[in-house]
């Protein structure tokens, strides 16, 4: 597959560089092509990877990641224009600046807000309950960590579970994109746990049943 991913932080440069070590093509979208650390994340990525700027990064992708911190989400979304039928991965948690909570009403969340400013997108919420640490290396032990997904589209929630798949998480459908409120939530009390209760960012969860 052809994989835009839109930011180049922890979540985003981990997960397009373990695509592109996949097999897949990746492009960063970035607004600052030249700056270092993109220089680092090409050079982790190899061949399969390279950057352009945010609105010629999504042409001909079979999926664009949206892993923009929160507040710069809706403004990158306005300036790529008509998003029509694209699919959307949305990897953002909506936090509060000061980690306290979610920066969005209870009725709501930030991939059915992503919905309404992509009129037409295909959204899927994925890759918002793991840190960058468990993206790179989902396996504990003889486990993989689970990876939650929801959406309203069957295509691109196809796409999203082979993309999961693809690095080595357990993907499991959660259902239909209003989940996303409950996996939103799920994040922050991961983040919780890793920050507040000691337990570190080298986490995961783990569905199970028998």
């Amino acid at each position: 597959m052809k994989i835009t991913v839109l930011g180049t932080g922890g979540v985003g440069g981990t997960l397009g560089t373990r695509w592109a070590a996949a097999g897949h093509h990746v492009v960063f979208g970035s607004r600052d092509p030249d700056h270092e650390k993109i220089k680092v994340l090409l050079q982790k990525g190899g061949e399969r990877t390279r950057v352009e700027g945010l609105i010629t990064a999504t042409a001909g992708a079979d999926a664009i990641v949206i892993a923009l911190p929160w507040p710069a989400t809706r403004e990158a979304l306005k300036s790529l224009g008509d998003l029509s039928g694209r699919v959307l991965i949305d990897c953002t948690n909506p936090l509060k600046a000061d980690l306290s909570g979610l920066d969005v009403p209870l009725d709501s969340s930030a991939a059915e807000q992503i919905a309404a400013w992509a009129p037409g997108a295909h959204v899927v919420k994925a890759f918002n309950t793991a840190s960058s640490k468990v993206m790179n290396d989902p396996a504990f032990g003889t486990q993989p960590a689970t990876m939650f997904y929801c959406g309203d589209d069957p295509d691109a929630k196809a796409i999203v579970k082979q993309l999961i798949t693809d690095l080595g998480f357990e993907p499991v459908d959660s259902g239909s994109l209003v989940i996303a409120r409950y996996l939103e939530s799920l994040a922050m009390f991961y983040i919780h746990l890793a920050f507040r209760q000691g337990w570190g960012s080298n986490c995961a969860i783990k569905m199970m049943k028998r």
